[in-house]
């Protein structure tokens, strides 16, 4: 480790890597460029946003059986939100990066890359775009041209202000790729693995207290939030994000500098009657959940329209996971860290699971309040295709940048009570089956036994083979729409 003072206002600053060449002092925010000779300062790095993420400076973890301390930070901010990259030194002199998003973490380390030819252009690159690396299939699911909104600590290179970064995010399984075309059409290529955070040593995070009393501040600017709109309060969601929608105007307001702003003014706030209200609390497998966001959706499909909630759950240490209420009941829903094998048009493989195909159709979103890990806008669509086995069902989810997959089971009426402890909740109803395909079973089910009625006489005549062939045409998909909801035996 070399310590410096700071040029500036004289504050010790620590360089624990080697590879870094720039640091951030901790007193004044002061960039420090360190050469073979000297350090000197450069410049004044920004802020970052204190967010939900219970890593910090000085965390230490472990990967591939070798330890690590978390000795940087940048906070990487596109249109739509931010998330952080926290820069690794290892134990053995090599360096790595842990990403930070949403609730999910990724470890990476650059290795040599292919050569130039072989390596695919930043702008060819979709969600679901395929790239083959060493026999392995990896697919595009998250492509950004981003910024760096703020520096913390050390880093292997300059990243002031006006420096972007262009990425393309892969995964395969549980492995994780990074193409970064930051500095030319030749990418760096990073490749590591999901990573959890039980990997890291506990005491070293910030606890749930912590996180709370400094989430949704630059050095303690913001630290409870009144609409600046209509004066409502929304501090139990403050900082959660970037942005809010006030759940009193529906105002959206923009949370990350110095004082709280307008974005745009509610047009008209909408009546909507909710099951759960934005602020309640839930204990869940024993972690207190938070409430902070929910979501109207809709599928615009003229002739199957649907509608249904989104409830966005949160706690310091667990991360995020969503409660979604349907007509057909309540279910809980997980962003998957590890993607699925073996996809095809009609079935696909996850966790030694076989899941069939259920259908394709489209999430808009009709109204927003609350906080939300990332910017909610009012009539995003997602492009969604739903597969199940037995009561349990996987979810792909594409939009313009981003390919994600989601795991869903059913909640009973009890749970959700037990849950809120809210003792009326009982009554509701968990969703079992799959929706769309279950509602035709029962249709189905209904018409094959209204012609029954209807040949009742034929049945009674001898006149049977017409009646039967009849019959077959409806109670054959019936019976198929059973066995695709996870009724059927």
């Amino acid at each position: 480790m070399q310590q410096v003072l700071c040029p500036q206002c004289g504050a010790p600053v620590s360089f624990t890597s080697a590879a870094s060449v720039m640091a951030v002092c901790g007193a004044c925010r002061s960039t420090l460029l360190k050469d073979a000779a000297s350090v000197r300062r450069i410049g004044e790095a920004a802020e970052v946003l204190e967010d939900y993420s219970p890593i910090c400076l000085g965390a230490a973890g472990k990967y591939e059986s070798k330890r690590f301390d978390v000795v940087g930070r940048i906070q990487m901010r596109y249109d739509d939100g931010f998330w952080n990259e926290w820069y690794l030194w290892f134990e053995d002199g090599s360096d790595g990066w842990l990403s930070d998003a949403s609730g999910q973490y990724a470890v990476t380390r650059r290795r040599r890359a292919k050569t130039a030819g072989e390596m695919p252009a930043f702008d060819q690159i979709k969600p679901g775009f395929f790239f083959k690396l060493d026999g392995q299939n990896y697919v595009a699911s998250d492509i950004r041209t981003c910024a760096a909104g703020g520096t913390q600590g050390e880093l292997p290179f300059v990243a002031d202000g006006g420096w972007q970064a262009k990425v393309a995010d892969f995964r395969s399984l549980d492995a994780f790729l990074t193409l970064d075309y930051s500095d030319g059409p030749d990418p760096e290529l990073y490749i590591g693995r999901a990573f959890a955070l039980s990997d890291m040593q506990a005491a070293s995070l910030r606890n749930a207290d912590q996180v709370r009393e400094t989430a949704g501040r630059f050095r303690g600017q913001i630290k409870a939030l009144d609409c600046p709109n209509c004066g409502g309060s929304i501090s139990f969601v403050a900082a959660m994000a970037t942005q809010v929608v006030c759940p009193s105007c529906g105002s959206t307001v923009d949370c990350a500098g110095e004082k709280a702003e307008v974005i745009e003014k509610a047009r008209k706030l909408k009546s909507i009657k909710t099951t759960l209200a934005l602020g309640e609390t839930a204990s869940i497998d024993g972690a207190d959940y938070s409430l902070i966001g929910l979501m109207k959706c809709a599928d615009p499909d003229p002739e199957e329209p649907s509608q249904w909630i989104e409830y966005l759950m949160f706690n310091p240490a667990q991360g995020f996971l969503w409660l979604v209420e349907t007509d057909e009941g309540w279910e809980r829903v997980k962003v998957c860290d590890t993607w699925p094998s073996q996809v095809n048009a009609s079935t696909v493989r996850w966790q030694s699971r076989q899941y069939r195909k259920l259908y394709d159709y489209t999430s808009r979103v009709d109204l927003a309040l609350g906080a939300f890990n990332w910017r909610v806008k009012v009539g995003d669509s997602t492009q969604i295709t739903d597969y199940q086995t037995g009561d349990f069902k996987l979810t792909r989810e594409q939009g313009e940048a981003e390919l994600g997959w989601s795991a869903s089971s059913p909640v009973s009426g009890a749970q959700l009570a037990e849950w809120f402890k809210r003792p009326e909740l009982a009554a509701l109803k968990s969703s079992v089956g799959g929706g769309k395909s279950g509602a035709y079973a029962g249709w189905a089910w209904i018409a094959t036994i209204v012609l029954a009625f209807l040949n009742f006489d034929n049945i009674l005549e001898g006149r049977l083979l017409p009646s039967l062939i009849g019959l077959a045409f409806l109670w054959l998909p019936a019976k198929l729409a059973d066995k695709l909801s996870g009724r059927g035996e």
